[in-house]
């Protein structure tokens, strides 16, 4: 059983890290194209305000990699950054305005794939599924923080 959960989840994580859907959901969604733009905007836009050491973690990326293209978003507008009042060397991301924006239609345009993709499923499978997630991703949470 614990093989099929895997495998699942594997599958899950490898569909929704493909650089090809997240391209073609930023071209649905009317955003100009960038492959950074999207692991971004959508890891900062659901923790509000990360740091860009734990945001590098997440996207499996060195730090002066992804502080790159982090000052890039700034640049353009769509990420605001802040020094650690405590220790100057972490630095904290969040999203501008313009950048919430971007988030907001990605999401908008991510709902209705997604709603496109399971049409074929009841309200009832959908509230299991999404029961069971919910509950997968609680206790891989509480393991990691527990470490």
């Amino acid at each position: 059983m614990n093989t099929q959960i895997f495998n699942s989840l594997f599958t899950i994580v490898n569909f929704l890290n493909d650089p090809k859907r997240d391209a073609n959901l930023l071209r649905e969604a009317g955003i100009k194209e960038d492959k950074n733009l999207l692991p971004i905007i959508v890891r900062v836009g659901a923790r509000g305000t990360i740091s860009v050491g734990e945001l590098a973690n997440q996207l499996g990326k060195n730090h002066s990699s992804t502080s790159r293209q982090i000052d890039k978003f700034v640049k353009d507008g769509i990420l605001s950054s802040t020094q650690n009042n405590v220790d100057k060397r972490i630095r904290s991301v969040s999203l501008t305005e313009d950048g919430q924006k971007i988030y907001d239609m990605i999401t908008i345009t991510r709902e209705r794939v997604m709603d496109e993709l399971f049409i074929q499923l009841t309200e009832q499978e959908l509230a299991q599924i999404a029961e069971s997630l919910k509950k997968i991703s609680d206790i891989l949470t509480d393991s990691f923080e527990k470490k």
